[in-house]
């Protein structure tokens, strides 16, 4: 071989293309044990089991609560049962017999190499970050809790970390820019007021049309001033409804209890593998939550939206994926598909709702008052005979705790208001998971009107907007439509 053909091959070999890859960051867990839900725990043991089962080879790196240190941080929730040896009828008396069920445990996510504690966490972002060249792709998941203590200035909205710290979405915008403007960047955020880190394409993380010159996009599980679904102590995972669970089943092809989807995602749009575009857009039409999704170029279309467009449905029906996902919403929660008809219909579904959210809200106060009271009252009988039971954390509840715990139980047991109390506190978790599905229910009414709005837009959009406009939105697009 001639001496130029090896130097050709060498340097093919030893080029950045040739040593490209893909790079996951997976950071999960709450800011304190008790907000370590078991949900998060088994939403980042998903999602890294889907990364590894999809197609291609990815650098996956996991930062989760505490670490690698030892210790209780995460808190599932499991009913002990209504006996003295639960210590079950002293809680209730107490208030706390949701808390007496917690039970609170060592994380289990395999392949942890750090905590989320801030100052950790951004420091090894940083550095992780910076060592990305030109080729590589990155993806950013987390799956935890998230805040929102400036509302005019959501900017300042945070990812809750290990041991109170956060992450705001102005520090994560420097800490990404350590990555070189070539690699392309995603990011899947699921916690509350999720949408405010949609503000990291823009410059400065800023709230505006232009675009940084990085190539970033991402997806969210809810707006940047709503809360989303997805930290349950449950450890059932057929109940969670969360963006995490619809999105990843998406890339997974089956829903996490190993059933087959409902629907093809790859006829929502395009063909081959399913992208991380294609996921968001399942989520948004099969999830059945409280989480209302969106993406960095949905968002981009909002806020260009022109003012007529913002409230009003002119019962317009341009052919796009959005109508066609709002028609689906709209069949499968027994509405017609479009039309005033739809409009009408959902009009009427909303007022039986919050007809009902409204009973639901007044039943659960009035039931409070009478636990309070019926509570109180037994109570003070405790403290009649055994003082030391109303001084928690003394040592006089010590000694109680030591001698005189069963015959207290016993005693609350025999009241004649125990079993109203118990039939009182069961109902009202009945009344928060009947209000939970109210609220999904209404959801999906909201779910169709912005279908239907951002379908519009689009049409809108291709019509009058600019051709600055058109290239960032084509470039968002463009990056959500990357496959993984």
């Amino acid at each position: 071989m001639r001496a130029w053909a090896l130097w050709l091959v060498g340097l093919l070999l030893i080029s950045p293309a040739a040593s490209a890859a893909d790079y996951v960051w997976v950071i999960g867990g709450g800011p304190t044990p008790a907000e370590s839900q078991a949900q998060i725990e088994a939403n980042v043991n998903w999602v890294v089991r889907v990364l590894k089962a999809y197609p291609g080879k990815r650098r996956i790196r996991v930062f989760f609560a505490e670490g690698r240190k030892p210790g209780k941080d995460v808190v599932a929730w499991k009913p002990r049962g209504e006996s003295k040896a639960s210590m079950q009828p002293l809680a209730r008396v107490f208030g706390e017999q949701m808390a007496n069920d917690d039970h609170y445990y060592e994380q289990d996510v395999p392949g942890v190499i750090g905590s989320t504690i801030a100052d950790h966490l951004e420091k090894r972002l940083a550095r992780e970050f910076s060592r990305l060249k030109p080729g590589d792709r990155a993806l950013i998941i987390y799956n935890g809790h998230g805040s929102i203590n400036y509302p005019s200035d959501t900017a300042r909205n945070a990812l809750r970390l290990w041991d109170n710290s956060h992450i705001s979405v102005r520090t994560m915008y420097r800490i990404m820019n350590n990555i070189n403007p070539a690699v392309p960047v995603r990011f899947v955020f699921t916690q509350c007021f999720a949408g405010g880190f949609g503000r990291l394409v823009h410059p400065g993380a800023s709230d505006t049309l232009r675009l940084t010159k990085a190539d970033r996009c991402g997806f969210f599980a809810v707006a940047q001033d709503k809360e989303s679904e997805g930290c349950s102590p449950s450890v059932n995972i057929g109940d969670y409804r969360d963006y995490t669970t619809y999105f990843f089943a998406a890339l997974h092809g089956r829903t996490r209890t190993g059933k087959p989807l409902p629907v093809n995602p790859h006829l929502l749009h395009g063909d081959g593998r399913v992208s991380l575009y294609e996921a968001h857009l399942y989520a948004l039409s099969e999830a059945h939550s409280t989480d209302m999704p969106r993406s960095t170029s949905e968002m981009f279309l909002e806020r260009w939206q022109p003012w007529y467009v913002r409230w009003v449905d002119t019962g317009a029906e341009p052919d796009n994926v959005y109508s066609r996902l709002a028609r689906r919403v709209a069949k499968e929660n027994g509405l017609p598909p479009s039309g005033r008809a739809l409009i009408r219909a959902i009009g009427v579904r909303r007022r039986v709702l919050e007809q009902r959210r409204h009973e639901l809200r007044r039943e659960k106060h009035n039931l409070k008052r009478r636990i309070q009271a019926n509570q109180n009252q037994i109570r003070e009988a405790i403290g009649m005979r055994w003082p030391g039971a109303l001084a928690p954390y003394t040592l006089n509840f010590a000694r109680f705790l030591k001698t005189d715990l069963n015959a207290a139980q016993e005693f609350i047991l025999a009241q004649p208001g125990y079993g109203s109390l118990v039939a009182m506190e069961n109902r009202v978790v009945a009344i928060d998971d009947q209000q939970l599905h109210v609220k999904r229910d209404i959801t999906q009414l909201d779910k169709v009107l912005r279908l239907r709005r951002l379908a519009r837009l689009r049409y809108d959009f291709h019509l009058d907007a600019s051709a600055r406009d058109r290239a960032a939105y084509h470039r968002l697009l463009s990056c959500e439509k990357l496959p993984l």
